[in-house]
C-alpha cells in the first residue's frame, strides 16, 4: 500500500511540476520543462532521498496528497462476507485490508453502477461527470487488451468515432490510455490502425491490422450499499 501511495504521490507531483513549468514559460510554443513524466518522478524521489527537500518548486506541491482507490463490495465493507476487493492499478486485496483503508480514509465516494436514474447518453461531445465516474468504476483500467494503466489516468474515448456519428453514450465510451487511444485514431494509416467495436455489455472487440480479433470484457460488477439498503454498484474509497 505504501509503495502504491508513494507512486501516486510522485506522479501527481510530476504532472504539477510539468504543468507549472509550461505555464511559466515565456514562449507559449515551448514545453518549459524538457523532462518526461518518468524523469520528473525519478528526480523527485532522489531529492527526497538525497537532500530531504523538494527543491524550489515545493510550494506548488504542498497541497498534493496521494490517493489510493479501492473497489469493494458493500457487504464486505459491512463485514457480512470476506470477498476480495480490488486496489486500483494493483489487483486483488484481502477484505481486512480493504476495510482498514475505508476506516482510515479522509473521504470516500459511493458510486451507483445500475441504470436506475443514471444518465447514459448525452448529445454533447463530452460525457457528464457522472458518466465519467461510471466508466472509471466499470473499466478500472485501460480497455486495450493487456494494458493495466488505472482508469483514472486514462482518457474517455468514443469507441465509434464521434466525428463519424458515434454517440456520447455509456455503450460507446471506454477508458483508454493515451497510447492506445492514439492506436485507433482515424488519422493513422489503415495498415497500422487497430479498430474497436463495443457490445452492449461493455465488452470491446479489438481488430488488429491483420484482421485478428481480441475481446476485452469489463470486470464483474460488485454490490453497493446506500444508507442501510444493499443494491447493485460499488464503493470506492480514497485514502491518503
Amino acid at each position: 500500500m505504501l509503495v502504491h501511495a508513494a507512486y501516486d504521490l510522485v506522479t501527481q507531483e510530476g504532472h504539477a511540476t510539468l504543468h507549472a513549468a509550461k505555464q511559466d514559460s515565456a514562449d507559449p510554443s515551448t514545453r518549459g520543462d524538457a523532462r518526461t513524466l518518468d524523469q520528473v518522478r525519478c528526480d523527485r524521489i532522489l531529492l527526497r532521498l538525497l537532500a530531504g527537500r523538494l527543491d524550489h518548486d515545493a510550494e506548488i506541491l504542498d497541497s498534493i496528497r496521494p490517493t489510493v482507490q479501492v473497489t469493494v463490495s458493500a457487504a464486505t465493507l459491512a463485514g457480512i462476507d470476506d470477498r476480495l476487493a480490488e486496489l486500483d492499478g494493483h489487483g486483488p486485496i484481502d477484505a481486512d485490508t480493504a476495510r482498514g483503508l475505508a476506516a482510515s480514509a479522509a473521504a470516500w465516494r459511493r458510486l451507483h453502477l445500475d441504470d436506475a436514474g443514471m444518465i447514459t447518453r448525452t448529445t454533447a461531445y463530452q460525457p457528464t461527470e457522472a458518466m465519467r465516474r461510471h466508466l472509471r468504476a466499470r473499466d478500472r483500467t485501460c480497455r486495450f487488451p493487456g494494458c493495466r494503466r488505472p482508469a483514472r489516468r486514462c482518457e474517455i474515448d468514443h469507441t465509434y468515432d464521434h466525428a463519424r456519428g458515434g454517440p456520447t453514450a455509456i455503450t460507446n465510451l471506454a477508458c483508454l490510455c493515451a497510447a492506445h487511444h492514439a492506436l485507433k485514431h482515424p488519422d493513422i494509416d489503415p495498415r497500422w490502425r487497430w479498430t474497436a467495436r463495443q457490445c452492449r455489455d461493455g465488452t470491446i472487440v479489438w481488430t488488429t491490422p491483420a484482421g485478428v480479433e481480441y475481446s476485452d470484457a469489463p470486470p464483474p460488477r460488485v454490490m453497493f450499499m446506500e444508507d442501510d439498503a444493499i443494491d447493485r454498484g460499488s464503493v470506492s474509497t480514497a485514502a491518503a
